[in-house]
């Protein structure tokens, strides 16, 4: 922990690297000028945004769904994710080991702009200044509880009334700045007591700040939306449904209304449905979480493509998609040999598994394409794979309303036919649990939620059946009906419902430099 927190405020002050800073020779700020202005402070505040975005990454979104359900590995793919996909991943695996570090560095440089704040501020703010410090202080606390919100979903088991008290359940609880303590692990009640608070503090300072469709600020409507997303976690259904229909009733927010704007939410980041979405731009650019499931040998710079993957969806995934439903075409591409797709383009899905040719799917391959690519972010002509990432969506709020009815014996079909009709769908007579399950399945798929959905139902994991095909000689048309386009690796894993790999294992560089956690790694994962 002391590692991670001396380099936090490093980070921060690396923002005022560009600015007029001639007090101090190398361009950094000293701690101790650090709350001298309102100026700097908003400096530490973009700094903490950046620090923010930095913790939503392929590791800690993308890689848990593809522990899950929804994908399988092609032959030949480039183990990348590899051992988390096959549930042999280890305590010092980096996937785990880079989402603990980002959020505790994350947490630390919120908690040092907190103090400061609170503790050490150096002038008398005026009306305005003490407006914006209220401000940032709120961004600071509902950072704090969505990084530990993501650490408790990825580090500890579920919540359970019933044993979140028992000790050393959560993860370590930093609230302070404090560099030289080493924490032992708290228990979950504390840690999501600690959320809880956090998001009412968020919700008073930021109440002034209105929220509004494809934001890229934090305000009082995301502080809303963690709250409904953590009282879900908590199984306290009927305040879960409460703070969820608070937002379903804000005219700020809408759900879309065709199959294009579906579409347009994925490629361009922006919808009426969007509560919030980090910033990106061409000199900002965001990671490129679905380049593993999608990426054109010749980044779109041909009429047709020739799709390389790491992974493509199993085929029980596909077929949970109707035709009629929007997302089926907003989240996938088939990649037919013999015909071009709607848009006019020619899709291949290749596979570099066997040499001597150009082997391709045939007679189709259906790939993943929701991150596809955003034009607005490309720094060329060729497509680059990015896009922002959206942690608040309604989609999700509605989802929350319907499983917190359901099981609180409120109106479920109302919000979840809601969204099934504007998923081109139509309503169902009666809504039960399963029902709600399989929409969540399809609504948030690769968004970081199902392994955490898996855990918090208590239902194992089967990976499902594969797409099947043949490979094509793309350069002398011979078809090969003996060979299969999916790795044997994990093909057919089932998990039952409890096992320890649910939960990740606390990281073992973490366990070194903080000794106070060595005899309090998660259960299974000991060494």
């Amino acid at each position: 922990m002391k590692k991670l927190l001396n380099i936090i405020v490093l980070a921060a002050f690396s923002t005022f690297a560009s600015c007029d800073l001639d007090k101090t020779p190398d361009a950094s700020l000293p701690q101790d000028e650090a709350f001298d202005n309102i100026e700097t402070i908003k400096f530490l505040e973009k700094g903490a945004y950046s620090r923010l975005r930095s913790s939503y990454t392929p590791a800690s979104m993308i890689v848990p769904d593809l522990q899950a359900d929804y994908m399988h590995a092609v032959i030949g793919f480039s183990n990348t994710f590899g051992e988390v996909y096959k549930w042999t991943f280890t305590h010092s695996d980096y996937e785990v080991g880079d989402t603990w570090d980002y959020l505790y560095a994350g947490i630390g440089q919120y908690n040092y702009i907190i103090d400061g704040i609170e503790q050490r501020l150096g002038f008398t703010p005026t009306e305005a200044e003490a407006a914006t410090l209220d401000r940032i202080r709120g961004n600071m606390y509902l950072m704090r509880a969505m990084s530990y919100s993501l650490l408790a979903e990825r580090f500890c088991a579920d919540y359970n009334a019933a044993t979140a008290k028992n000790e050393y359940s959560g993860v370590p609880l930093v609230v302070t700045y404090s560099p030289e303590d080493k924490p032992s692990r708290a228990t979950l009640f504390d840690v999501y007591d600690r959320i809880l608070k956090d998001i009412a503090t968020a919700k008073t300072l930021l109440a002034g700040v209105a929220g509004k469709a494809n934001s890229t600020a934090l305000n009082v409507d995301c502080a809303t939306a963690l709250e409904a997303h953590v009282l879900l976690q908590m199984d306290n259904y009927p305040e879960a449904l409460k703070v969820a229909n608070s937002l379903i009733g804000s005219p700020a927010y809408a759900l879309v209304g065709s199959a294009d704007e579906l579409r347009q939410m994925w490629t361009s980041d922006k919808s009426s449905e969007i509560i919030f979405v980090f910033y990106a731009s061409s000199t900002e650019l965001p990671a490129q979480f679905g380049i593993n499931m999608f990426s054109d040998y010749f980044n779109g710079q041909k009429p047709y493509s020739f799709i390389t993957s790491d992974y493509i969806p199993t085929q029980d995934c596909v077929d949970a998609f109707d035709a009629a439903d929007w997302r089926r075409s907003a989240y996938f591409i088939d990649a037919d040999y013999e015909q071009t797709a709607p848009d006019g383009r020619d899709y291949i899905a290749y596979f570099s598994a066997y040499g001597g040719g150009t082997f391709c799917g045939y007679p189709s391959t259906t790939v993943f394409s929701k991150y596809l690519n955003n034009p607005n972010l490309q720094t060329s002509t060729s497509w680059n794979y990015r896009n922002a990432w959206k942690p608040f969506r309604l989609a999700e709020i509605y989802l929350i309303a319907a499983e917190a009815a359901v099981r609180s014996g409120g109106d479920a079909a109302t919000p979840l036919n809601t969204l099934r009709e504007h998923r081109g769908l139509p309503a169902l007579a009666t809504v039960t649990l399963d029902d709600i399950k399989a929409e969540r399945y399809r609504e948030l798929m690769m968004e970081g939620m199902r392994l955490t959905d898996l855990k918090r139902w208590d239902d194992g994991m089967t990976r499902g059946k594969e797409q099947t095909g043949y490979l094509i000689n793309d350069d002398d048309g011979k078809i090969y009906k003996g060979n299969s386009w999916i790795t044997p690796l994990a093909e057919h894993i089932e998990i039952e419902a409890g096992d320890y790999r649910f939960v990740w294992p606390i990281p073992a560089n973490e366990i070194f430099a903080n000794q106070n956690l060595a005899n309090q790694q998660n259960p299974g994962w000991e060494r």
